[in-house]
Formats: structure tokens, sequence, C-alpha cells
């Protein structure tokens, strides 16, 4: 009789840490930093290489000089194109949307970019008029880390479209 009477206090116990595994439980911790990931299909990242207008310089990174253009790293977003050809009064004239783009260089009259996680190279003419993808060598680089150092979670990779590719952290 007493060991029925155990059986029957222990069967509801079992029954419940039975559940809870089978329910599963996140081991990962949650995080609630200020920065989220920017995700973009690989096939519309890549459309979206083209010249712009020009627009106003918020979070400049680098800065190369080619004849009488300088060009100013818009961190994630892409390269200003400035006028120099008079010093006194240097001209912002176009804008080279380049997503994920953080470093760039020049060599002869091609301007190597990164767009996320590939190098592209690009022909830009003389007077910043066109610009147009010549190569492009996919998964060159590693996906950017956040500014404050994390990676993407595995919650956030399941949660990224199959095709995506992170191009940048925002600001929540």
């Amino acid at each position: 009789m007493k060991i029925l009477l155990a059986m029957k206090k222990t069967i509801p116990l079992l029954f419940a840490v039975f559940l809870f595994i089978l329910t599963g439980f996140d081991v990962e911790p949650v995080y609630y930093g200020p920065y989220q990931p920017v995700f973009m299909l690989r096939s519309e990242m890549e459309k979206n290489v083209k010249l712009e207008g020009p627009r106003t310089i918020f979070n400049p990174g680098k800065i190369y000089l080619k004849d009488h253009l300088i060009l100013i790293n818009e961190k994630y977003r892409g390269i200003h194109v400035i006028d120099n050809t008079n010093p006194e009064d240097p001209t912002n004239i176009a804008f080279i949307n380049v997503d994920g783009c953080i470093d760039m260089a020049m060599k002869n009259n091609v301007l190597y970019a990164d767009n996320a996680v590939d190098l592209i190279a690009l022909k830009l003419d003389e007077n910043a008029t066109s610009v147009e993808v010549t190569k492009r060598i996919k998964n060159t680089f590693p996906e950017p880390v956040s500014p404050d150092g994390r990676e993407l979670s595995w919650k956030e990779r399941q949660a990224a479209p199959e095709d995506a590719i992170l191009v940048r952290w925002d600001m929540n």
C-alpha cells in the first residue's frame, strides 16, 4: 500500500519533468542590446549597387583621393563622391549605394569596395555620372560584427531568410 501511495505522488512529478523536457527550454541568453541586425536578400543586395544623388554625410569612414574626386565611405551604406576641382569649394555630387560597405581602395580606374561579404570592382567614369559593377567575388569577407562586439544569435540566424546577407547593424 505504501508503494502504491508513493507511486501516486511520483507519477505526476515525473510526468511534469517529462513534459518540461519535451517542450524544451531556451538556454541561450536573451540579448537586449542597442543594435539589431539588418539583412538583405543576396539578389536585392547585388542589384542595389547604383549611383544616386548626393546625400548628407552622417557616419564617415575612410577617405580616398582620385584625381579631382574625393571618395568618402559612409559606413555600411556606400560611398560619397565629392568633386574637388575647386579645393576652396568642394561639391558633393553623388552617392554610390553599396550596402555593407566599410572599406574601399582604388587601382588605376577601378574602385574596389566591400559589398557586405562580397568584394566588388566598380568602374566609375571620371565625372562620376555612371557606375558599373565589373566583377564580384562572393563571400570574400566575414559577416560584420555589431559595434558592441556581439555576433548573431542562433535565433537571429534561424529567423533570417535562407538567401539573406547581414549588411549592417542598426540602432534599436
